[in-house]
Formats: structure tokens, sequence, C-alpha cells
């Protein structure tokens, strides 16, 4: 069950975010109960078709789950996944991606929404018959604020049958107008003690995120960034009433909320480094790789591990991959190497983080 010394980040299942999980330490993974959200087939832009079919896309997923989180628990979102797709057997995404990982001894829970289609609602259901996993219920601000949340709630659970003991509330703010905080505090407050159904849940987690959609909003070569997420978490802990339950912390790591395939042929990223600190992150940005390479990196990660800020070697798999890079002992990567590299630091950071903030 999560429980508010959990870290529940969102992460889409893709190399970068995997090879992150993989390369937490057994402690920190002790910690993690991550929100797997499974992205749809890749579209080729030219031809207008997806580059696969939808099982070939899904194909590697139960084995490279095993491979890199083995029997941890964690949430199993196909939302993202166009609600019409289906196998070529008929069978619903959710549902085969369930039966799959289970069966190599996976332990997912299904994450739903009110605006989840019929078919989506009977693929949760179907998931919980056979595994009694229960389900998560993934909704905005605006879903909990609604008068009629509670009763919402209770038709969904009729619906997948599922009892609400046996539910998770996700409270996923996505990007919020983060200031002026006060006001965010107390309408999250309000929303978390006006619903009945949060106090009987199975567990609530709050998630969010500041991080930018676009890196073309950082403007310094080195340049801090609040982590308002974390920010907005510690002070909603400090503003609700003694006694009543303390929710998980949940974000999107390294990415912004949005999620949109990228015509690759016209795109050219900037080289950066995501590093998470106390209450930000630090990031490091170069110049487009396509033109420049990633040698540049090796800069980059200088200016990383002569910040005050820089954590050391030992804080995280990715933070010793920045000094290594720095000192020539590591390569200079590629896009999907500083995915993971950020991603997994900034989990074990978070990790840390949690640990300080709620104790022993």
């Amino acid at each position: 069950m999560i429980t508010h010394l959990d870290y529940v980040p969102a992460l889409k299942w893709r190399q970068g975010e995997y090879q992150a999980l993989f390369r937490l330490s057994d402690a920190q993974k002790l910690r993690v109960f991550p929100l797997i959200e499974i992205t749809p087939p890749e579209f080729d832009l030219e031809l207008r078709v997806p580059k696969k079919t939808i099982d070939e896309h899904l194909a590697t997923f139960a084995a490279r789950l095993k491979a890199k989180w083995g029997p941890r628990p964690a949430l199993l979102d196909c939302g993202l996944v166009p609600p019409a797709m289906r196998m070529a057997d008929g069978t619903h995404p959710l549902a085969y991606l369930y039966d799959r990982a289970a069966s190599l001894g996976a332990n997912l829970i299904p994450v739903t929404s009110f605006e989840r289609d019929a078919d989506y609602q009977r693929a949760v259901y179907e998931v919980d018959a056979v595994g009694s996993t229960g389900a998560a219920l993934r909704c905005g601000l605006e879903d909990v604020l609604d008068p009629e949340f509670d009763e919402n709630v209770d038709e969904l659970l009729g619906e997948i049958e599922v009892e609400i003991s046996a539910l998770d509330i996700i409270l996923d703010l996505r990007s919020p107008a983060f200031e002026p905080q006060a006001d965010l505090v107390a309408i999250v407050v309000a929303a978390l003690l006006g619903s009945s159904a949060v106090g009987e849940c199975r567990s609530i987690t709050l998630i969010a995120t500041s991080f930018p959609d676009s890196m073309g909003a950082v403007t310094s070569p080195l340049q801090f960034w609040p982590r308002r997420e974390w920010l907005l978490y510690k002070a909603v802990r400090a503003a609700l009433p003694a006694g009543f339950r303390t929710p998980a912390f949940g974000d999107y790591a390294i990415a912004g909320a949005e999620f949109a395939q990228m015509d690759m042929r016209v795109v050219k990223p900037s080289a950066t480094i995501r590093y998470a600190v106390d209450d930000g992150w630090l990031i490091a940005k170069g110049v487009n790789v396509r033109d420049n390479g990633f040698a540049q990196c090796r800069t980059l990660s200088g200016s990383i591990t002569a910040s005050p800020n820089y954590l050391g070697i030992s804080h995280s798999a990715g933070s010793a991959y920045i000094d290594g890079c720095r000192a020539g002992t590591e390569k200079t990567g590629n896009l999907t190497t500083w995915r993971w590299v950020g991603t997994n630091h900034h989990i074990a950071k978070v990790v840390s983080d949690l640990a300080t903030l709620h104790g022993p």
C-alpha cells in the first residue's frame, strides 16, 4: 500500500525512465511506487500512420518490467493510449499488459479516471477480479472540488466492483498556477477535507509538476528552477489539521505534465542536465545536439559538479555519472542517457527529501 513515506513519480515507460528505476539502490527502490504511463505507438508523421501496431509496441513491456523493476509494486496507467486501440485478439491494452506482467511476477495496480470509457473501466474490473489488485483513481482538482465527488466515486466503484478500502486516490494537479501559493494550499486542503472518500480510501497521493514543458524556458547556461510542487506539498502537509492522513507525494520527475510526440526531423533539442537540489533543480543548458553533438556535456557536467549544491557521487547513480562525464571516465551519452541520469538522481533526491521531512 502507498504511504506518505513513499514517492510516486509519474514516468513514461521509455528507456531513460526504466533505466533510471533500474539503477536506484535497493534502499531507494523500497520507497518508490512508480506510476507507469504507457505511451501510444510512435507516429510516422510523413506516412500519417503509427510506426508499430499496438501488439508490437507493447510486446516487450512485461519482460522489461520484470528485468527493470521486478516484483515491486507499481501503478499502471494506459490513459495515453488512444481509447479505440485493441490488441489483435480484441483484448484491451490494460488487461493485456496486466496479464502478461502478472504472469512474470509483477505487482501492478490499474489506474483509471472518471473520463475513461466503459471498455477501459471493464478492463480495470477484469484486472481486479483476477488479481485482487484494487484500483487507483487519477483525478484533477476540479473533480475533487465537485460537490458530487463522493457520489461520483461511489458510481465508479460500482462500475469496477472495487471497495473504497481498495481504492488509491491520486489527486493530480498537473501544472497549476502555483502562485500565490497560499491560495492554492487553501484550495487543496479544502478539497481534501471536504471529501469522505479521501478519508476512507486505501491511500491519497498529491501529484503536480512545475518543470518546464520546454527547455526554451531556460534562458541561462546554469539556472536554478524551483520545485514548486515540492514546496506546495510541504505547505499542504503543514496546513492539514492534526490527525488527518498525510498524503503521499508525487511529481513528473524531470518532465512537464504535457505529452506530445515531436517530429524529430525538425526538432533540434539542446543538451541539458537536469539535477535536483534542495527545493529546486539546477538545469545546465548547452546548444542543440544535432549540430554540435554531446561533447559539450563534459562542460555542462562540470558546471553541475562545481556548484555548491552538487550532492556528490554517492548520492545517486545519476549524480556519479555526471562527475564521471566531467572527469572523462564516462561517455558523453545521448538524449536517453541524460534522461536516465537526471531521472535517477531526481528520484533519489526526492526519496531523501521525504525521509528527512517525515522522519523515521
